[in-house]
């Protein structure tokens, strides 16, 4: 109990007995009664001195897609205290609140209470978020300045798919002169069994094909040695995606990172129901935390882990230029010779970067394919809505920004004005789906 709080305690102690002293002197039967007030005052001030005790249960989905409705339900039971309950529920700015609210005011009296409180939500956004603590702020009848906040910690992370368009294979029996034969000798996968060389390790490569007696041969070079297995299997196909702030004009929920990630989700699950081996990269130079790259390969494991790459990926500023791919990337590039489609928003202050990328490209003999996601129209679109359609992918012309189409690929796409379906059949034109 605060200094605060005893002074309010020893003033109306001091205005009761004042009244019981002066009811017991007077003759008059109205003041006399005046004798039970500090009985009175004491049975209230004993029942509110009583620390409020709360418990709270909550309903909380882990996973959502984008643009999803889902019910969060708490509730809140109270015994003890005598005040208001002020309450914030979770909530994240990439989310709308489609019914009900977050914010609650509640009374708590002299019983016990047990409220459940529900609100609708929808997400705009993909990712993986991490919900904030319940925090629940206490305010006392008597005695304000003892108000407290009680935080009520969420161990819980909900998980926010993007939509995913479904790319039928009956989009993409086309002919084309730049679709090699899926058996093409340049399209290989994951290794086997049949042992070919031997080299020294590079980051990517698997601990379990490390030659511990070559490497202990050839511990002058401070370097293990692992093993090489032929490979078989079909062509690998590696999406390369910018990070680069020029990924993020528009808005948080939709700018060219975000369709960018909407299409590698969408180009993965076809390629995969193809067999292919799928991988993946972001755009960026060294130090690359394992979990932000997928090496290539097959199955819904594969797939599970791109979602998770992208699900965490954000777009980050870039001042270094461009000298060269990181080892993991390096050894896939010389061993497999995949194809690479680099998925980017070429911008006057990015185009040279994404030129060094294509040219280093060549010396593996790869010509990637540049998805040039053009943001004018995605800006345009929060500024007035109708200036989005006057932005097409035929009013820009690339060579103003200095890019070489002989190193690589360029296809445009104007996600505004162009479906997912239409661009996702030039792609298949141009990188061989």
């Amino acid at each position: 109990m605060n200094s605060s709080w005893n002074k309010q305690i020893i003033i109306l102690s001091l205005i009761s007995a004042f009244i019981a002293v002066v009811g017991i002197i007077s003759t008059q039967k109205a003041i006399f009664g005046s004798l039970f007030m500090p009985i009175i005052f004491l049975f209230l001030l004993t029942y509110m001195e009583k620390d409020l005790k709360l418990s709270l249960d909550y309903s909380i989905p882990s996973f959502l897609k984008v643009g999803d409705h889902v019910i969060l339900s708490v509730t809140i039971k109270a015994t003890k205290g005598f005040g208001l309950l002020n309450m914030e529920l979770p909530f994240y700015q990439e989310m709308n609140i489609v019914e009900g609210t977050n914010v609650h005011v509640l009374f708590k009296g002299i019983r016990e209470r047990e409220v459940t409180m529900t609100y609708t939500i929808s997400s705009l956004r993909r990712g993986i978020f991490k919900w904030s603590d319940i925090q629940i702020e206490y305010l006392p009848v008597i005695g304000l300045k003892r108000r407290k906040v009680i935080k009520f910690p969420v161990d819980h992370t909900l998980e926010v798919d993007p939509e995913i368009k479904t790319l039928k294979k009956s989009q993409f029996q086309l002919k084309s002169n730049r679709i090699k034969p899926r058996n093409s000798i340049t399209r290989m996968g994951p290794p086997t069994h049949e042992f070919e060389s031997i080299r020294e390790y590079v980051p990517g490569d698997p601990f379990k094909s490390i030659n511990w007696k070559s490497s202990a041969k050839t511990s002058y070079k401070d370097n293990l040695m692992v093993n090489v297995y032929e490979r078989e299997g079909l062509k690998n196909f590696i999406f390369y995606v910018d990070i680069s702030p020029y990924m993020s004009r528009g808005s948080t929920v939709e700018n060219p990172l975000e369709y960018a990630i909407v299409l590698v989700l969408s180009g993965s699950r076809y390629l995969l129901s193809k067999s292919y081996n799928v991988g993946l990269w972001p755009i960026k130079l060294f130090n690359l935390n394992r979990k932000e790259f997928v090496v290539p390969s097959s199955g819904m494991d594969t797939f599970n882990q791109i979602k998770r790459s992208l699900l965490l990926m954000e777009s980050k500023w870039v001042t270094e230029p461009f000298r060269g791919f990181d080892p993991s990337l390096t050894r896939m590039m010389l061993e497999t010779r995949p194809s690479v489609m680099i998925m980017t928003s070429l911008e006057r202050g990015n185009a040279s970067r994404i030129e060094a990328i294509s040219s280093s490209m060549a010396r593996f003999k790869i010509k990637p394919t540049i998805v040039d996601i053009r943001a004018e129209s995605i800006s345009a679109k929060y500024t007035d809505p109708r200036l989005g359609k006057v932005f097409s992918s035929r009013n820009y012309n690339l060579s103003k920004y200095g890019t070489d189409h002989t190193s690589g690929r360029v296809i445009q796409w104007d996600p505004i004005n162009e479906g997912m379906g239409k661009a996702a059949y030039r792609l298949a034109m141009e990188a061989g789906w």
